[in-house]
């Protein structure tokens, strides 16, 4: 994305392409952290990930508190129409404005949340965030989440979020 920025008075307008976003003096809402981290197609600082075990794979873990609400990671990969994804471990199904998409990140690159693990108790939800008219999938966190604590979200259904 092309980002700008704009400061008038203590509001700061944000720019990706065409869509304005709002910040009030140095604090900077979930929505607008989530909406810059997908414009900058960067994962935060506050996140690393490790191995766990042969079955799992790799897990996200925080190396920083993470608050009840913020934003914390995109599972970042191909927006396709759900009848183009081929299922597989990867591949999130979702429906935004009426319509079935899958994200297939089964292409590392290098991003986090495609680490993300399933757990029937989780700490993060994940929300569709529109940028530009493009839904971007984004976790939140559900609680505050301590440094050294995995990352988890539920994957349920095929029509989740």
């Amino acid at each position: 994305c092309d980002s700008s920025n704009v400061i008038r008075s203590n509001v700061m307008f944000h720019k990706c392409v065409s869509n304005p976003f709002i910040s009030v003096g140095k604090r900077k809402t979930p929505i607008l952290d989530a909406k810059q981290h997908v414009c900058a197609r960067r994962d935060k600082s506050t996140l690393e990930s490790r191995f766990l075990n042969a079955i799992k794979g790799y897990g996200v873990f925080a190396t920083a508190l993470i608050e009840e609400g913020s934003f914390i990671a995109e599972y970042r990969g191909a927006l396709r129409d759900a009848g183009k994804c081929v299922p597989d471990a990867y591949s999130y199904y979702f429906i935004y404005n009426d319509t079935r998409y899958c994200v297939d990140a089964s292409v590392d690159d290098g991003s986090l949340g495609r680490l993300i693990n399933d757990d029937s108790n989780p700490n993060s939800k994940m929300k569709v965030i529109p940028v530009n008219d493009v839904p971007h999938l984004c976790l939140f966190a559900l609680r505050d989440i301590q440094p050294g604590e995995e990352i988890t979200y539920d994957y349920g259904g095929y029509d989740l979020p």
